[in-house]
């Protein structure tokens, strides 16, 4: 069971692929690929999902999101021994990885707060109120040198500000991607919030995607990028920023 659409596990449709590790060559994951049908269920079923999860008062997202938090913590020794055997990376870094997802918690509830959440300002003729509303359904597409940090950067403030996101691993590690999806489903998220799609790139539906968040550079982002709605956004990380901003 590969693929996690609408609160449940299933089998992708499409081809089957498995991932080995880089160092001895032993198969750490194995599965199959969504297919176009599925992808479409999975930003069907966020769409849905949308409306009551914006709707929650922001403390009851928060408690989730830092449920989460805690998870990662219980499990920071498996998840950087997995985060390592997909991608070969020394133990310490894949530690600090996870470390860095971990605290993403902290400052996105901190920096809601700071950018968000409602503004009151008296005027002479009488007050103005400015409140901001979540984008809808986001697709957030993982690389494969950062598997759990860089998607995790977009995946945490955008279900803390009220959206709902289908997410794609890197192909090369889908093993990293389902363990923390698994977290997120222990951490009580309702089904059809957040969705876990596998296989190589699938184009996002103009009709419902409101944004496509990805950690690739900008050459390899531009396809699944260049399919967002026109009347969504789109966000890439630009390898000319020294400091890797997104």
């Amino acid at each position: 069971m590969s693929l996690w659409i609408n609160g449940e596990w299933r089998p992708g449709r499409g081809p089957g692929f498995s991932k080995q590790d880089p160092v001895n060559l032993k198969v750490v994951w194995q599965g199959e690929a969504a297919d176009a049908g599925q992808v479409a269920e999975a930003v069907a079923a966020a769409r849905q999902a949308f409306p009551a999860w914006a709707r929650l008062p922001f403390a009851a997202r928060q408690a989730i999101v830092e449920k989460f938090a805690a998870l990662l913590e219980a499990s920071k020794a498996e998840l950087t021994a997995m985060i390592g055997a997909e991608t070969g990376k020394p133990r310490w870094e894949a530690a600090g990885e996870v470390t860095a997802m971990i605290n993403k918690v902290a400052i996105s509830v901190k920096a809601y707060h700071v950018r968000t959440g409602e503004q009151h300002s008296d005027l002479p003729d009488g007050a103005a109120t400015l409140r901001h509303r979540p984008h809808g359904v986001l697709a957030v597409f993982g690389p494969y040198n950062f598997p759990g940090h860089l998607p995790n950067g977009h995946i945490v403030p955008a279900l803390l500000a009220g959206n709902t996101v289908v997410f794609k691993p890197s192909e090369l590690t889908p093993c990293s991607g389902e363990a923390v999806v698994k977290l997120w489903q222990q951490a009580g998220l309702p089904a059809g919030v957040l969705n876990l799609v596998q296989g190589g790139r699938k184009p996002a539906r103009r009709s419902a995607v409101r944004r496509i968040s990805t950690g690739c550079c900008l050459p390899a982002a531009q396809p699944p990028v260049s399919s967002a709605s026109p009347a969504g956004r789109a966000a890439a990380e630009d390898p000319r920023a020294g400091d890797g901003r997104q």
